[in-house]
């Protein structure tokens, strides 16, 4: 197991690089110069000039990249062009609500796409089955917006029960703020938990039907013991592929949520700066967003393992 964790760090470093430089060359190709959208219109071009020393732009392109590289290792990601606040305090505090917002997504989406998924799997093509199958399939065709305006209209206009937007106050209780985050959770899980609902569906009844599980059962074992210990551990295997592919989709719609709801998290933060040129913002979320994808790869990667000791071993499945 320790030779397969080094494997895939040493595969997530240097796609953590690559996406830093693709990052880094975006932003710097963007339009408008850093130095005067920073010191406004006004601005004399001897001013300009000065400032652009000052931020290091006069430098070559991979001069520039390998400080800026230095910088972010010590997280020192410079100042925002609006609030001239730290980067670092700006990013990490919108990122913390995203996590919250992200965790509670995905609670549900999992909870309730592997449970529903084992269901309409043990009652195919019964009543159950058939229920679970159209909501999943209603779900998948709304956008996750939709799906947020319905909830707003419904539990914050007419029957007052959560409140329409925001985060709540810094210091409010543990309840008041969860008040704040069920709306934006379920408008964000919903979808995804339909996409594991049908995943998990076909992954067990492939996985009911195998030789080992068919055993089990000509053995005697109970049916929990079959579905939970033979089925169900083989099932997660595509399923966990799937979320990890679909994560991407999960954090990308999260920014969509955060405007909807007006919660200030980092998808709603990046595109705040974007329209503000606020490049050093733009930069550090973006980077902050490829370390999640990318160590989200890594947890499912490792979480392969776990599930199935033949792929850290390198053993085919024969």
């Amino acid at each position: 197991m320790g030779r397969y964790v080094l494997t895939r760090l040493l595969q997530f470093l240097p796609t953590l690089f690559i996406a830093s430089v693709v990052v880094f060359l975006v932003i710097q190709a963007s339009p408008g110069d850093p130095a005067r959208i920073k010191l406004g219109p006004e601005a004399t071009p001897e001013q300009v000039a000065i400032e652009r020393t000052r931020l290091g732009l006069d430098e070559p392109l991979p001069v520039r990249y390998v400080i800026w590289l230095s910088d972010a290792v010590r997280l020192d990601l410079g100042r925002s062009f609006q609030s001239n606040l730290p980067v670092t305090d700006v990013v990490f505090d919108a990122f913390g609500y995203t996590v919250r917002l992200a965790l509670a997504a995905g609670a549900i989406a999992t909870t309730l796409g592997i449970s529903a998924g084992i269901l309409a799997a043990l009652f195919r093509g019964r009543s159950l089955d058939i229920v679970i199958s159209t909501m999943s399939a209603v779900l998948l065709s709304l956008p996750s917006f939709v799906i947020g305006i319905v909830l707003i209209l419904v539990f914050a206009v007419n029957l007052r029960w959560l409140p329409s937007s925001g985060a709540g106050r810094t210091g409010q209780a543990l309840l008041d703020g969860l008040r704040y985050l069920i709306m934006p959770a379920v408008a964000l899980g919903l979808p995804f938990a339909a996409v594991l609902t049908r995943f998990m569906r076909a992954a067990m009844i492939e996985a009911l039907g195998q030789d080992h599980v068919l055993t089990a059962r000509a053995k005697g074992l109970k049916p929990v013991t079959v579905v939970g210990r033979h089925a169900v551990r083989n099932a997660l295997v595509p399923t966990i592929t799937i979320a990890g592919i679909s994560l991407g989709t999960l954090l990308a719609g999260a920014v969509v949520i955060e405007t909807v709801f007006s919660y200030p998290g980092l998808g709603r933060l990046i595109v705040g700066a974007i329209f503000n040129r606020d490049y050093p913002i733009v930069q550090a979320g973006l980077i902050l967003a490829a370390v999640v994808l990318l160590g989200m790869s890594l947890l499912v990667d490792l979480m392969y393992g776990i599930l199935d000791p033949r792929i850290r071993t390198g053993r085919s499945g024969s």
